[in-house]
């Protein structure tokens, strides 16, 4: 689990964030912890004051070092990194995003008015910008930092959703498509309605290949022969690094380490990628019975509340999408045969559920019914 306290002068404005979508879900399984901190409470000044007139003069207000400090003092931990939200700051890309999420804790310092006390940065680890440009205050770039960080703890969303994330073997992403299969003459390519993984995912990494030439050739550095393709490998060779930078093998199981090194100085281990076809089989299956073992869990917990119909809702939802990983990801690892029972056992599942549901109803209906007839 990873805790983020946020340093900000505007709370509220967190609120709708923290209430909202995976974040949410992530704070209810207790994937992460999110503490919002009004640094105005640790003024001693009169009408607790953060903020005053620049020395030598000048247009706003700077905010003052005292209460920011105390803050973090109080806050911080043997393990906490401290980050000041600042557009002269690193820019914060997918790489940063990975090293951040190796974190136990961070505290995110939001900036608001002309800007800090230069002093308050001796106190922190590290400035980092979301962009050349210049917002009113550090809260949008705090949220958007805990987003992308998030998503990178095991659990908080899918497993393989991440490590096909656009910028994580420094291509963007490859185009996706869902119903219907013709929309205004626009088809879903054939490729993807074959069946066969294997030429799914060669033309996957081919579409982006061509998508990060089109669109952000700077990150391949505009060079022809840095993507090479040889058999099932993928590599993309920096040439100034004189350093093998990124490594894709069609048929490997990828997943992100739990136990991940945290010693930069020794390694930095952000996807393991397994060929043995038994370890793959081993893996594969233990990583399915897992999340189905959960997601059974899920059911009993809304099949034994006659009133959580919106918990049933997420639960049906979770299970449809479970089905979709599974011939997604998981036939070309496991086959069809064991996928298909995986199938049948999530599909009995759904069928309570859902049986519960129109059990209700009927319910509702007859009692509204009797209730007209009187």
């Amino acid at each position: 689990m990873i805790k983020f306290d946020v340093l900000t002068l505007f709370p509220n404005m967190f609120d709708g964030f923290l209430s909202e979508s995976i974040i949410k879900r992530a704070i209810e399984d207790k994937k992460i912890k999110v503490d919002i901190t009004n640094f105005r409470d640790y003024s001693d000044n009169k009408n607790n004051q953060v903020d005053d007139t620049p020395y030598g003069g000048g247009e706003g207000m700077v905010l003052m070092c005292d209460p920011i400090v105390k803050a973090i003092e109080e806050k911080k931990k043997k393990n906490t990194k401290v980050i000041l939200m600042s557009p002269q700051g690193t820019k914060f890309d997918q790489k940063k995003a990975i090293e951040l999420s190796k974190e136990s804790h961070l505290i995110f310092v939001c900036g608001h008015y002309e800007g800090f006390d230069e002093r308050i940065k001796n106190f922190v680890d590290e400035e980092i910008s979301i962009g050349d440009y210049v917002l009113t205050g550090g809260e949008l770039p705090a949220m958007i930092l805990i987003d992308s960080i998030s998503r990178l703890v095991p659990g908080v969303i899918r497993e393989g959703s991440s490590l096909n994330d656009s910028f994580m073997d420094d291509l963007l992403d490859y185009p996706t498509y869902t119903k219907p299969r013709e929309y205004r003459g626009m088809k879903v390519p054939d490729v993807l309605l074959s069946g066969d993984h294997k030429k799914i995912d060669e033309w996957r990494k081919e579409k982006q290949i061509e998508n990060t030439k089109e669109k952000r050739p700077d990150l391949i550095k505009d060079k022809e022969n840095v993507i090479k393709e040889t058999g099932k490998y993928s590599l993309i060779d920096d040439k100034e690094e004189k350093s093998l930078i990124s490594i894709n093998i069609a048929d490997s199981y990828n997943f992100l380490p739990n136990n991940r090194v945290k010693k930069s100085d020794l390694a930095s281990i952000n996807k393991v990628m397994v060929v043995e076809p038994t370890f793959i089989n081993n893996l594969a299956k233990a990583n399915v019975e897992k999340k189905i073992k959960i997601l059974m869990k899920q059911a009993n917990i809304v099949l034994n509340d006659e009133t959580d119909d919106e918990g049933a809702v997420y639960v049906l939802g979770e299970l449809q999408r479970m089905q979709e990983l599974l011939l997604t990801q998981y036939a070309k690892y496991l086959g069809m045969d064991y996928v298909s029972l995986m199938q049948i056992k999530l599909e009995a599942i759904k069928n309570g559920i859902n049986a519960k549901l129109m059990a209700k109803m009927n319910v509702q209906n007859f009692e509204g019914k009797r209730g007209r007839g009187r």
